[in-house]
């Protein structure tokens, strides 16, 4: 039983909202009002704080297992509440990889203790690249999210296949668009590999969702898309539209896709505000600093504890778009793209929250990241805006000592 008291709810419509104080019992909020009397639970005193509702991440590379000595679930999650994240979707890319009824069991065995909700996505292909999983088995194991990230769906039979059985099973079908063996620096594959995508499914009509989009030609298609009423969501991720800071080690700009140019950028903030990309995720994808130093250094970023903390400051202190909109990117999307009830503030409903405060400065740094990989370009940038505390199914996961 939790009691805040005195935090702050923005609605987006007032500028000057009024504190309340918060009781939580069995995981819901249970009642919301001024000076709630409670002897008997938990209290957090939250001042000056906003309540946020819980973030939830559709794109998050878990390393385990296979991969252990890059991250472990236990550390992804801490990296994660450290975010103000409740839920995120880990994907396929691990050994064993969960193409089959027996490997996903696996794979979950490794999150059946994780504090927040872990949506653990299947492979659509065997090993993400080699002949059809069981999507049927899978599925009947609550399996909702299939893909092969980091490779794109190239047969075009199997996309065809799998987004006929997202339409008939309400599954959701992610594809990472990239054509392989071409330099996506030089040749734009993205663009080409959604092109596919969208008019494919202008007759199939699956549930169609785009991974970390990031080019203009990418945006055009997809409101060429949206005007001939194709479905699909996407997502992009705050590297796409914000810019980096400079860094010594080369290695910290490899990503897939690549990072992206002055033009590019402002097209997918623009894609962002105008509702044509739906979501903000972090991709996050942690390795360690040896991957990162190599002559062909490991691609991805650290990005869990980062994506509301970049976007808050990024989009909404600098007014271009309120909070409501945000959440809109990070929580209310994302959770139906999940197919979750969005958390909310009302009484009855899930207790997963975040408490921020909008006015504290502080600088990206390896020592206060809690994920185990330290591989952000954002690394010296200045924040204003910190999360405080995370509270998930209505227990306080962040911070880990249980105080605030």
């Amino acid at each position: 039983m939790l009691l805040i008291r005195n935090v702050l709810i923005p609605d987006g419509k007032k500028t000057d909202p009024s504190p309340y104080d918060l009781l939580i019992v069995d995981g819901k909020i249970t009642q919301i009002g001024s000076h709630i009397k409670n002897d008997r639970a938990q209290t957090i005193r939250a001042k000056g704080l906003w309540a946020i509702p819980g973030i939830v991440d559709v794109h998050v590379h878990l390393r385990q297992p296979g991969y252990d000595y890059k991250e472990t679930v236990e550390m992804a999650v801490k990296a994660a509440v450290a975010g103000g994240i409740t839920t995120f979707c880990a994907m396929p890319n691990l050994i064993p990889c969960p193409d089959r009824p027996e490997t996903l069991q696996h794979v979950r065995s490794y999150q059946k203790d994780a504090p927040i909700s872990i949506i653990q996505s299947c492979a659509i292909n065997c090993d993400l690249t080699k002949e059809r999983s069981d999507w049927e088995s899978l599925r009947e194991m609550g399996a909702s999210f299939f893909t092969n990230d980091g490779y794109p769906i190239d047969s075009m039979s199997d996309l065809s296949a799998i987004l006929s059985f997202s339409r008939n099973h309400g599954v959701v079908i992610a594809d990472h668009p990239e054509s392989r063996g071409m330099d996506e620096r030089i040749d734009q594959a993205e663009s080409v590999v959604i092109l596919r995508d969208l008019f494919l499914n202008e007759k199939v009509r699956g549930r169609l969702h785009l991974q970390h989009v990031s080019l203009s030609r990418s945006v055009e298609w997809m409101d060429l898309a949206k005007q001939r009423h194709i479905p699909f969501t996407a997502e992009t991720c705050p590297h796409y539209f914000i810019e980096v800071e400079p860094q010594n080690n080369p290695g910290a700009y490899e990503v897939y896709p690549p990072l992206r140019d002055a033009n590019n950028r402002q097209a997918i903030l623009k894609a962002i505000a105008s509702g044509l990309i739906d979501m903000i995720a972090s991709d996050h994808a942690p390795h360690t600093i040896e991957d990162k130093m190599t002559d062909k250094p490991a691609r991805g970023f650290s990005g869990v504890e980062l994506l509301f903390p970049l976007c808050f400051d990024y989009l909404v202190r600098s007014e271009k778009m309120p909070l409501d909109k945000l959440l809109v990117l990070l929580n209310r999307n994302p959770s139906r793209l999940l197919g979750m009830e969005p958390s909310c503030f009302q009484e009855g409903k899930r207790a997963d929250l975040f408490l921020f405060d909008p006015e504290e400065k502080w600088m990206v740094e390896p020592s206060v990241m809690h994920s185990n990989g330290k591989n952000t370009p954002f690394l010296g940038k200045r924040l204003t805006g910190r999360i405080k505390a995370t509270i998930a199914s209505g227990k306080m996961v962040f911070p880990f000592e249980g105080t605030l």
